[in-house]
């Protein structure tokens, strides 16, 4: 074995990793450059097969491609494989192997050099793919990084680099685990060989929790979008990636706005319980007093004092039905509203409000006119709010009609297949325009000019709440003006056949 001693003085210097496999396929010398440049101590190599150690993939498949049964077949001269380190990185080698004998002729074992040629064929590559690719990639908005089959990046371009904080260059060659948080790098060796294996169009914005690390350690969330890209070089892994640092302090600040907007919510709705007995019951005593001496029970009143009562009352009836509309509205946003679904007889109903509104009607020189069918027709809806409704827009064209009439009608016809009910209340008042229309179911507002909303009490509630009851039964709300001809306000609901 004099052969061998001087073959490990001389292999032990040697710039090449070199290796010598016996004649059972395993490791009988590994040098110092195969342990720096492999990761593997010699104590771990000694007695292992070649391929086991530098070429089995992480997942426990068969050698990569190109891989050769060290022992049993010899490395081609100049021959280029990829060899697995001890830390999961792959390095592109040259392997060239030749027999080791004895001055007698026995046989010792295969002597391989592995040189590492990861940097040369990276700088080959990149140059190639740079003289092709700099100019688009550096006009695309996203940082863009491509990297080869073994997780070498090849290419970036400037917006990545300022992104991540690196020199022009500076990233070619480098592993592409320098660019992700160390507690992703473990994993990331078996995911990408895995998406190489299966190149394909991976889009922006999966829901994935993704994070970049820039060069100075700061990490930061990022969006990354994969595609293949095919090349003289072979396919290529392109990622384009989208720092959303602002988008998530944004998403944080909204977050904790919308914390803030519920329990203001909430308190206000807690607030709106509690002080409902507190403001109607005050407000019912003096509105029915009220009533009381304007009937002139406790005695007679002059001119004066009975204008005076009528304003008390008025403004009283006006808060009473604010704060009603205010309750309503915290309920129905809040969600606590109980719909009470039973049979509803329209026409009774409707002949309810027009008597319940009929004597405000005449007080303005108003006619109230029906157009009833001869039978019953029927909804299913919780009674109070369809009344509640009705008011609500029977109400409202008689405050903005002040010549001719208004006039409630129902009618029954069938739409997609479905028995519908429609209520209309239409007036021959001031109408609206088509501006003031597009804002109309919105809340806390009233349309028309300053001089009419002045003239006209309203909360802008009610035909907000209209519409949110109506959804509510499963109906629809739809209005139709013309400005100086009139509306009409049409109220939609799923028919339950004749009564």
């Amino acid at each position: 074995m004099a052969s061998t001693s001087l073959f490990e003085r001389i292999a032990e210097d040697s710039p090449d990793g070199v290796v010598l496999v016996g004649e059972g396929g395993l490791i009988k010398f590994w040098n110092r450059t195969a342990e720096h440049m492999f990761g593997h101590p010699r104590e771990r190599a000694l007695g292992q097969r070649l391929d086991a150690l530098l070429l089995q993939p992480a997942d426990g498949t068969s050698g990569s491609a190109g891989a050769k049964d060290a022992g049993h077949q010899r490395w081609p001269q100049s021959y280029e494989a990829v060899a697995r380190c001890a830390d999961g990185a792959l390095l592109y080698v040259n392997a060239a192997s030749r027999p080791l004998v004895e001055p007698d002729g026995t046989p010792v074992g295969e002597v391989y050099n592995l040189a590492d040629v990861t940097l040369p064929k990276m700088r080959r590559d990149a140059q190639l793919i740079e003289s092709r690719y700099r100019e688009l990639l550096d006009s695309m908005p996203d940082a863009i990084v491509i990297v080869n089959d073994i997780g070498r990046i090849v290419l970036v371009n400037a917006h990545a680099e300022a992104m991540f904080g690196y020199e022009p260059h500076e990233l070619v060659g480098a592993s592409l685990t320098v660019l992700l948080p160390e507690r992703y790098r473990a994993t990331h060796g078996l995911h990408r060989e895995r998406y190489m294996s299966h190149p394909h169009t991976r889009p922006m914005g999966r829901g994935l929790d993704l994070y970049g690390l820039r060069k100075g350690g700061e990490e930061f969330p990022v969006e990354i979008s994969l595609s293949p890209l095919r090349t003289d070089v072979g396919t290529l892994g392109m990622s384009a990636i989208r720092d959303i640092s602002e988008r998530r302090r944004v998403e944080r600040v909204l977050e904790e706005k919308n914390l803030e907007l519920e329990r203001a919510n909430r308190a206000k709705d807690r607030f709106l319980a509690t002080m409902s007995h507190e403001l109607r019951t005050p407000l019912n005593a003096i509105i029915g007093f009220t009533g009381i001496l304007l009937m002139r029970l406790p005695g007679p009143l002059t001119t004066d004092q009975e204008s005076q009562l009528g304003m008390v009352q008025s403004s009283g009836r006006h808060l009473l039905s604010l704060i009603n509309d205010l309750l309503d509205l915290a309920k129905i946003d809040s969600g606590s509203v109980q719909m009470q679904l039973v049979p509803v007889d329209c026409g009774v109903l409707v002949d309810e409000v027009a008597t319940t509104l009929r004597p405000s009607a005449s007080a303005k020189g108003l006619g109230v006119t029906l157009d009833l069918p001869d039978r019953a027709v029927l909804v299913l809806a919780d009674r109070r709010a369809l009344q509640q409704i009705l008011i609500n827009l029977a109400n409202n064209a008689i405050k903005f009609t002040e010549r001719g009439g208004v006039s409630i009608s129902l009618r029954e016809h069938r739409e997609v297949d479905q028995d519908r009910v429609t209520l209309t209340v239409a007036d021959t008042g001031i109408g609206m325009s088509a501006e003031d229309q597009a804002q109309l179911f919105q809340a806390f507002t009233q349309v028309g000019t300053p001089a009419l909303r002045a003239r006209v009490e309203g909360t802008g509630l009610g035909l907000y709440l209209c519409r949110k009851l109506a959804e509510l039964l499963g109906g629809r709300i739809e209005v139709s003006s013309q400005l100086g001809q009139g509306s009409r306000f049409s109220l939609t609901l799923q028919g339950q056949g004749p009564g």
